[in-house]
């Protein structure tokens, strides 16, 4: 790993965006890794078009699953329920903007997993 983007894992890791919890979340998943102990606790609140209008996490665990975190949630602000639908592993490793060797790879793919099982709720 690169200084810059060892850099930039950290800091998202040692101050984290978005952390907390939301006053009245439409979606509130979680995720959790007994294999490596990753905890992901999502909330998002959508607005009246459908649109991530705020996002907080919380959580437990590895440097890349905070990290992960951290940044999926500032991605995720203004994004269409259909939007975040369609987001796929590679987009989601794409956004750490740095290489995730597979043994680390459930780890960065914590915060997506939170997220698949908050939409298929939020659906029913």
């Amino acid at each position: 790993m690169s200084d810059f983007y060892r850099e930039h894992i950290l800091d998202h890791y040692a101050h984290p965006r978005n952390w907390g919890r939301l006053k009245n979340p439409d979606i509130v998943a979680d995720s959790d890794d007994p294999s490596c102990g990753d905890q992901v606790h999502l909330e998002l609140a959508l607005d009246e078009g459908g649109r991530v209008s705020q996002v907080a996490f919380e959580g437990e665990g590895c440097m890349v699953s905070m990290a992960s975190a951290s940044i999926f949630t500032e991605y995720l602000r203004g994004k269409s329920l259909e939007d975040l639908e369609r987001l796929t592993e590679e987009e989601v490793l794409a956004l750490l903007d740095a290489p995730i060797p597979p043994s680390r790879r459930r780890c960065a793919l914590a915060p997506l997993v939170a997220l698949r099982a908050g939409l298929q709720a939020y659906r029913r």
